[in-house]
């Protein structure tokens, strides 16, 4: 861990146990993104700000078909009076 007592910490991707200079230790466990998802953190948070982007495209479209339908429907009612 670090701080270290080495010039480059050591790298034990299978430990169950890590501890540093301070003798401060802990276990090294699975986060839940990458028990429950799989994914890393860079990984997730890349899909969720890509999933992110795309909801707010989506809502965007939304609006903007909702205001295309407003405005024929003032276009319809305006002809109507004519």
């Amino acid at each position: 861990g670090v701080p270290s007592a080495f010039d480059e910490a050591p790298k034990c991707e299978h430990c169950t146990m890590c501890c540093n200079a301070n003798d401060d230790c802990y276990p090294h466990e699975d986060t839940p993104v990458t028990e429950h998802l799989g994914l890393n953190y860079a990984t997730f948070a890349a899909v969720f700000f890509a999933s992110f982007i795309v909801f707010c495209c989506l809502v965007s479209f939304f609006f903007y078909l909702l205001g295309k339908l407003k405005n024929n429907e003032n276009v319809l009612t305006m002809s109507a009076e004519r």
